[in-house]
């Protein structure tokens, strides 16, 4: 049995739960103590709320276990029966606070999750810290160890970002200031080397050890040790790099980079798709100026060199979504869209890691051409969402489309993974390019940002809209659909909040904590018409 008590405080919490093997009257030892934190008003994530429930969800337990309480600052209260977890099972234990509805919970007013641990009966005492946050709405990243909003040390656009086991590491990218920058290129502005990360443990951002060289538009990889391999990208000279170097977390290797064996091509704004983290294979896809693709690894390089893509065009920033089909433990990847110098390709393929090789896909993306595009694999649906995109190498026209690829689809009983056709209706808002997009929670998957003609202003420009998909059942039909709700509504209400700042060149990622973290970009300057650098870092906390 487990017991959690609950204590709080307004703007901060205090919970602990404790295990013990059998229903004995003393009070069990505490197991886990669980620490609540938010943002100070206007924000305060405990204002309107009524009660709180307290849900643990995860492996091993067919329905979340619940309990609802009145807040009261000070008051308490127990999750009781929770069966303690299987080696390898994790649980995450769930805070919402409601309003009060004469005495039940009305509307949840806000959330926040503790990061997956097991709950074992050998386990030591662990202590977490949960950051609570209103629903529907951005807040800003906040240290539980001072309560102070975190920032990057350096704006930056085009950077990488990798999540570890342990941080969230910031690469490299650029600074841009000048309007007419082709920002989503390598040439007419400073580049960085410098690396930044993000304590997932405390939330505080610190400064790591410079790249061995200043990179835009590369890629990072992630291993299971908290090492990321970094490729390509366009050098201080503008021109592609074939380079690949390795970061090292702190306590690994004194934190220092080291160089690794270079790509047989150059590559800048290319797709790499980590394929085995036993043997550190990735797959490079694009980015050079031949149309290729090479399977690469530290020890090896590309020992069968560079293979043409199958329509044999170049393309950059393209998408590269890792899947897996039915009864396969080997990862399956598709290819879609991106650009060569002058044409927007409308093609999509796949790389098959059982046989090497790419396997072409007979429709085009029904939505047509697009580059700089998002593609986003929700595993509960089986489905790929790739929206957005320009339709122009200059970046004067997007697409609003959202294609869907069906991962589970199958032709006389055999697995055949293809575009849904038909589907013009499921759209963005806005259509836009450049946007970031992340899989959140309950198949939500959230974008953000861009560039677009949104409203009465002319032109393309970077935007501060959001379009989230989302699923629901239809009361009067009870059928599941899915829907975009979007901030910009053409004059009506919006159904998600704004992004605090328009931006453009920036990376979002998803959180333990459900929420979708926002970092870097540039935003359009109050004055002189060029750009800012975004330093703040702002979380996206969905209904």
């Amino acid at each position: 049995m487990m017991r959690m008590r609950w204590a709080a405080l307004v703007g901060a919490a205090t919970m602990s739960f404790g295990a013990c093997a059998d229903d004995q009257p003393a009070p069990p030892p505490e197991g886990m103590t669980v620490h609540l934190f938010g943002p100070n008003p206007p924000n305060d994530p405990f204002s309107g709320v009524g009660h709180i429930i307290l849900k643990m969800t995860g492996d091993g337990l067919e329905q979340p276990l619940t309990t609802t309480a009145d807040y009261v600052p000070g008051g308490s209260a127990s999750l009781d029966l929770i069966p303690f977890s299987a080696p390898g099972q994790k649980r995450t234990l769930v805070v919402e606070g409601w309003t009060d509805a004469g005495g039940k919970p009305g509307f949840l007013l806000s959330r926040g999750r503790a990061k997956p641990l097991e709950v074992r009966i050998d386990s030591a005492e662990a202590e977490l810290d949960v950051l609570l946050g209103k629903v529907n709405s951005f807040l800003p990243l906040i240290s539980s160890n001072t309560k102070a909003s975190q920032q990057l040390t350096q704006g930056r656009i085009g950077h990488a970002v990798a999540v570890g086991p342990n941080e969230i590491v910031v690469l490299g990218g650029g600074i841009i200031s000048n309007p007419s920058t082709a920002w989503w290129g390598g040439s007419g502005y400073p580049l960085l080397s410098s690396v930044e990360a993000i304590d997932l443990q405390t939330f505080e951002v610190s400064p790591r050890p410079d790249m061995k060289l200043e990179r835009v538009w590369h890629t990072a990889s992630t291993l299971s040790s908290g090492q990321i391999i970094i490729a390509g990208g366009y050098d201080e000279s503008g021109q592609a790099s074939s380079t690949v170097e390795l970061y090292n977390p702190p306590g690994v290797l004194n934190g220092e980079p080291v160089a690794l064996l270079p790509m047989r091509a150059a590559r800048a704004a290319h797709t790499a798709t980590l394929i085995s983290d036993e043997t550190r294979q990735i797959l490079f896809v694009g980015g050079d100026s031949s149309g290729t693709w090479e399977l690469w690894d530290p020890v090896n390089g590309s020992p069968d060199g560079t293979k043409p893509l199958l329509d044999g065009l170049p393309r950059r920033h393209h998408t590269a979504t890792t899947f897996f089909l039915e009864g396969r433990s080997e990862p399956a990847v598709l290819i879609t869209g991106g650009e060569t110098g002058t044409t927007v390709h409308s093609t999509a393929m796949l790389y098959d890691s059982v046989a090497n090789q790419m396997v072409p896909i007979s429709d085009a993306m029904p939505g047509g051409a697009r580059t700089q595009h998002t593609a986003v694999f929700v595993p509960g649906r089986n489905f790929i969402y790739i929206a957005g995109g320009f339709t122009d190498v200059n970046r004067t026209s997007a697409t609003a489309s959202i294609d869907v690829f069906d991962v589970g689809r199958k032709v006389n009983d055999q697995a055949s993974p293809g575009f849904v056709q038909g589907n013009g209706a499921f759209r963005m808002r806005t259509a836009r390019g450049g946007q970031a997009a992340a899989l959140l929670p309950d198949n939500v998957v959230v974008m953000a940002g861009g560039a677009g003609a949104e409203g009465t202003s002319p032109g393309f420009r970077p935007l501060g809209s959001l379009e989230v998909i989302h699923e629901f059942v239809n009361a009067e039909t009870f059928t599941l659909e899915i829907q975009v709700a979007s901030s910009y509504t053409g004059g009506g209400l919006s159904q998600v909040p704004y992004l605090p700042t328009d931006r453009i060149g920036h990376r979002i990622v998803a959180l333990d904590s459900g929420m979708a973290l926002v970092i870097g970009g540039a935003a359009p300057a109050q004055s002189g018409g060029g750009y800012q650098l975004i330093r703040e870092l702002s979380l996206y906390n969905p209904q």
